[in-house]
This record gives structure tokens, sequence and C-alpha cells, in this order.
């Protein structure tokens, strides 16, 4: 700005000074307008000299930071691998080294098993021997104690069949044929065996109550040990009936719903006011209709 100003004030002096002095004075302007520019420019370039010498200096900073950078990456990532590479290793022989103790190990455990194998065969085959041997013995004792056994039963059914033959069939005090009539405990059980009616044994008492027996009720009203004679009644159907003075051993026989043919009571033994006999039930019932 101050440049401009002293053209414009050389200017104005050589309109008013001689032709000469103002060519002088221009050339004078001129020349201190050349070297000022030139000092503007010497001074910028040398500005921009200094900022682009600051700025490589920089960059050579930064590079020098980026290859440290770089090779100190390089130096732990190479650290890691060979870390890495001494753990696959040592992994790879801890592995085999497990392996063969493993195999060892299998090998020993194998041998222990097959030698218990072999001490248990052997027990084994001794226990089965013993059993054997007991089997053998307990099967002799068996069919002798079969034997005689069966020679019991061929008696027993001997004497069984006989005792059968032994009983006799008699007219109740209905005037109806009896079943056979067994007279004491023995005889009874034939009957049971014979199979031919239910029988229900019972023991009768002196009392106000009647006694349940199957599916009928008996009264105890009088039992005279001396003519060996005794009176019961007998309740069936709702129907109460006395059989009065009856012997010892006789049928006393009542008709119910359930059968065609009569019930029986039989007593085998009296005692003060006391007397034990069974009741004979027929087997075929009669189904009641609806």
């Amino acid at each position: 700005m101050n440049d401009q100003n002293e053209i414009n004030r050389t200017e104005i002096t050589a309109h008013r000074a001689p032709s000469g002095l103002v060519s002088k004075i221009l050339l004078g302007g001129v020349l201190v307008a050349a070297m000022g520019g030139w000092w503007y420019q010497s001074t910028q370039v040398n500005s921009v000299r200094h900022e682009l010498a600051d700025t490589q200096q920089k960059m050579d900073q930064l590079r020098g930071q980026m290859d440290t950078s770089v090779a100190m990456a390089k130096a732990e990532v190479n650290e890691s691998v060979s870390k890495m590479n001494e753990q696959v290793t040592k992994a790879q022989q801890e592995s085999q080294a497990s392996a063969a103790r493993a195999t060892v190990l299998a090998r020993q455990q194998a041998a222990g098993v097959m030698k218990t194998l072999g001490a248990k065969n052997e027990a084994l085959v001794a226990q089965m021997d013993q059993f054997k041997r007991e089997t053998t013995d307990q099967s002799t004792k068996v069919d002798e104690t079969l034997t005689g056994i069966k020679g019991d039963v061929g008696s027993v059914k001997g004497e069984l069949d006989q005792t059968i033959s032994d009983l006799k069939r008699t007219n109740g005090d209905m005037g109806v044929m009896s079943g056979l009539i067994a007279t004491n405990a023995g005889e009874l059980q034939a009957l049971k065996q014979l199979g031919e009616r239910d029988y229900i044994e019972f023991s009768l008492t002196r009392k106000d109550q009647p006694q349940k027996v199957g599916t009928v009720q008996l009264t105890l009203k009088k039992a005279d040990v001396k003519r060996n004679r005794f009176t019961i009644d007998v309740m069936a159907d709702d129907r109460r009936v006395e059989k009065k003075d009856k012997n010892v051993n006789e049928p006393i026989q009542f008709y119910t719903s359930h059968a065609r043919i009569p019930y029986e009571v039989v007593v085998n033994q009296i005692s003060k006011d006391k007397v034990t006999g069974y009741l004979a039930v027929p087997k075929v019932k009669i189904i009641a209709q609806r």
C-alpha cells in the first residue's frame, strides 16, 4: 500500500517537473517497486521453505514412529506365534504321552480283568460242580420221599376207601333216605373227601339265642346225656321247626327253598348243655327265578 502511494506521488510530481526529471523519477520508482516485490517474494518463498522443512521433519518423525510401531508389532506377533508353536508342540507331546499312558493302563486293566474273570470262572465251575452233587443228592432224597409218600397216600387212600365203605345210609326223621352218615371226625373227613355235599361243623350250647350255621339258625333247647337225646329248633326260610327228642347220629331233615333234597343235621356227641355235630348241605342249589 505504501509503495502504491509513493508511485502516485511520483506521478503527481512528474506532472509538475520537467520531462527528464520525470523519467528519472519514474525509473527510480520502478526499481524501488521491483526491489520491494522481489523482497516480498523472497520472504514468502523463505516462509514456504521453512514450512516445507518443518512438514518434512514432522513426516520424517511420523515415519520413524510408524516404522518403530510396525517393528514392535512384528516382534510381538513373532513372539506370540513362537509361544503358540511351543504350546502346540507341548500339547502334542503331552497328548502322545497321555495316549501312551492310557494304552499301558488299559492293557494293565484288561490283564487284571482277565485274571479276575479267570478266578471267578474257576470258582463258578467249582460251585456248579458242588450244586450238581447237592442236586443229585437232593433228587435221590426226593425220590425216596416221594416213594414213601406214595406208599403213605396209597395206605391213606385204602383207609379212606375202607372208611367210606363202612359209612351207612339210613332214613331221616322225615322218612327220606339220607346221605352217608358220619359218626366221628374220621368219617366226617372221609365224607368231605368224597365231596357229595358241603359239611359245616358246629357246637351248640343251650341258650335262648339261635346260632347261625351256614344259611340256617339252630337253637339247642335240651341235651339229655343219660338218654342220649336232644331237642333243637331249626330256623330256615323264616320258618321255625322244633326237632324234639332226637337221637345221636340220627339224620334230622328239613327242606329249604334252595334245594330239592333235604338239608340234614347230625349230632355225634351230647354233653351237659352242649351238642356237637355237622350240617350237610346239598351241592345242587335251586336258582331263584326273577
